[in-house]
């Protein structure tokens, strides 16, 4: 289903297929052996994945969304924005820890469903040019 997914990101956006890696088979493993990943399901039917860490934000301990894929026949329905608001409802063991996640700036589509499902973006990175020092 991951590669399947960036298969047709490489086709669809290959801009943004440059910035962004799919999990690895060794990541997955790792994930599922944490526990730290879970299937996201519509209808009985698996339609995505998504692997939630322990993660930190200099001295704020995070949960982190280091993956989460929507198979390609089932984007567009709103699992995307469902399943980490369903984490958030019914697995995270702790309803004040934040959970946080990375959306690469050209990935306009998933951060409209971030903000969608209720995400604030709450650190961009700006580069300044410092001219010559």
């Amino acid at each position: 289903m991951v590669r399947a997914r960036y298969r047709r990101l490489m086709t669809d956006d290959p801009e943004l297929a440059r910035n962004v890696l799919p999990a690895t088979a060794d990541d997955l493993r790792l994930w599922h052996t944490a526990g730290q990943l879970r299937t996201v399901r519509a209808h009985d039917t698996v339609v995505g994945l998504l692997a939630i860490a322990p993660g930190q934000i200099e001295w704020i301990d995070t949960d982190e969304i280091n993956e989460e894929v929507i198979s390609v026949d089932h984007t567009g329905k709103g699992y995307a924005a469902f399943a980490p608001a369903a984490w958030s409802a019914h697995i995270a063991h702790d309803p004040l820890r934040l959970l946080v996640g990375t959306i690469d700036r050209l990935n306009m589509a998933f951060r409209k469903t971030a903000q969608r499902a209720g995400r604030r973006r709450v650190l961009d990175a700006v580069f300044v040019s410092l001219g010559r020092c």
